[in-house]
This record gives C-alpha cells, structure tokens and sequence, in this order.
C-alpha cells in the first residue's frame, strides 16, 4: 500500500508523459500477469455460452441377427479435486480404461463431488445430475468407484479394481448396445439396443442412460487442493434426464428421438467429448451392459 500512494504520488506530480506511458506500460503489465492465470476451461458462468445442440436418437432391436455380444463393463467413480486419495484412484482408472482393458471393454463415467470441497468447479457445472447420482448409490467419501452398479472395490488398489473388472467381464451379456456420435454443428447421438437374453428380467425396471463426458480437462492451475490439473472421463450431461429412459417405452415406440437446445457449452473442448450408455435395473442397481463411442 505504501507503494501505490508513493506511485499515485508521482503520478499526480509529475507530468511528464515518458512517465505515465511507463505507469501505463506497468499496469498493463500487471492486467495481462493476473488475465493468463485464468482457469481453461472459463470459471466462470458469465464467460460460458451455449454453442449447439445435442439430438439423441435411441432405437430398439428386439430379434438382433447375433444373439451373443461382448461384455463392455462400466466403471463409475465419484471424486473431488481437493480428494488426496483421489490422485491415485484416478491413475489407476486412467491407465486400465486406456491401456489394460481398452475401452472396448471397460468405460469410465467421474461424477464430481462436493466433499470435501463443495467449490470443486466440475461439480458445480452439473450439480443436479452429480446429486442425483450420489443419491442413488448413497455415496459417502470421495473416492469411491463402482462397477456395473454392484461392486465397490478399494478405490486406491489397483489389484481390487482389476479383479472387480475381470469378475463383471466373465458374464454374458444380455443386452448388447451400440452408440455413435456425429458434430456438425450439433451432436447427433445414436443408440441402438438389442435384447439378447431377457429371461428372469422385468423390463419395467430397466432404464438406459445417455451421458455426455469430456474425455480430458486441463486447468492451467490446480483447481482444488490435491494438486491435480487434469481430469478424464467427467460426465457432463446425462440425458434424456437424470432418471434415463425406461426401456418399456422404447420397446413400445421402437425408436425415441430427443433433441437439446443449446446442450452444448463454450468451455467443453467439442473434439473431446463422447457418449456412455449403459442399461440399468433401478432397483437391483446391477448395469448389464454398456457402450459408447469410444474406437
């Protein structure tokens, strides 16, 4: 403070104009210092702008020509940027989503939390369908991971992941999914499902689920306290909503089309963005088989 009453000093006293071109050199300076510390993607809500919008088209097939499909297991993990233990889960993730079990075989959906920071800003862009899935699975620490709706390995063991993974993988599927995804302005979503072997499932309480995730977000300055810059697989949307589409409906219409204004945001990195779907029976929580659009 002593410092800028000396500087504002001079400024009023001197008038020469080498002088205030180097106060307006230096303040410019400084503006320019604290504008390339911002956060990308933006921060913040006034900075985020709707750029498109998202069209899902989900289609059923109920005599498909192959009645066997590969088994594609979904792992959902729920974690915040200020979570210590969260730096290791998330390697473990990464590394076997990209390179143990490719993602033919194994996606992954991060839900943001609030705890233990409630200011993690990848939760706070989609708190609703975050919430939402936190209370469906009862989540009560950061990190927890589970897969295809069941199994809750420890989080920061990668020997109880994998075993987890291979034990899901082992089943036959009894669904089979195919997803795809198209951007020409907007994203063009869509989804076939076939039923394989539906034998002892009630169809009323099965429901599918479309979620948009953004591959990798990078901050250019650690956005909570564990230190990390770098996020994968965060679900940025869930669609057609929150609770999904119960599968009765679509078997009845054979085909849903849904279409999203303004779905798509300016901060999203659109050439990272791709679609998880999964089937799900809301009671058991069991998920039989997912997809995504993922090569």
């Amino acid at each position: 403070m002593k410092f800028a009453n000396e500087f504002i000093g001079i400024h009023i006293i001197v008038m020469d104009i080498t002088r205030r071109n180097i106060a307006l050199f230096i303040l410019l300076g400084i503006v320019s210092l604290f504008s390339s510390c911002k956060t990308s993607p933006p921060s913040s809500p006034e900075d985020i702008v709707p750029t498109g919008n998202v069209k899902l088209n989900l289609r059923i097939i109920p005599l498909p020509e192959s009645p066997v499909a590969d088994k594609v297991v979904l792992l959902e993990d729920f974690a915040n940027v200020s979570c210590n233990p969260c730096v290791v889960s998330n390697r473990i993730i990464e590394s076997l989503a990209n390179y143990t079990y490719g993602r033919s075989k194994l996606v992954v959906v991060k839900f943001p939390t609030d705890f233990p920071s409630s200011s993690d800003p990848l939760y706070l862009e989609n708190s609703a369908a975050c919430d939402k899935r936190m209370e469906y699975y009862d989540i009560l620490f950061a990190p927890t991971t589970i897969l295809d709706g069941l199994i809750r390995p420890i989080s920061t063991d990668s020997a109880s992941v994998k075993a987890a993974i291979d034990a899901r993988l082992s089943l036959n599927s009894r669904f089979d999914i195919e997803v795809s995804g198209s951007l020409q302005g907007d994203y063009v979503i869509d989804v076939s499902i076939a039923l394989l072997d539906t034998m002892g499932i009630n169809l009323d309480d099965i429901v599918i689920h479309s979620i948009i995730t953004e591959t990798d977000i990078e901050f250019d300055e650690a956005p909570g306290s564990n230190g990390e810059r770098k996020f994968f697989d965060v679900m940025r949307l869930m669609y057609p909503s929150n609770d999904g589409e119960p599968v009765r409906n679509l078997i009845n219409a054979g085909e849903i089309s849904y279409e999203f204004k303004d779905a798509l945001l300016s901060n999203w990195n659109l050439e990272k963005i791709n679609t998880v779907t999964f089937i799900q029976n809301v009671n058991t929580k069991e998920i039989f088989q997912a997809g995504s659009t993922f090569e």
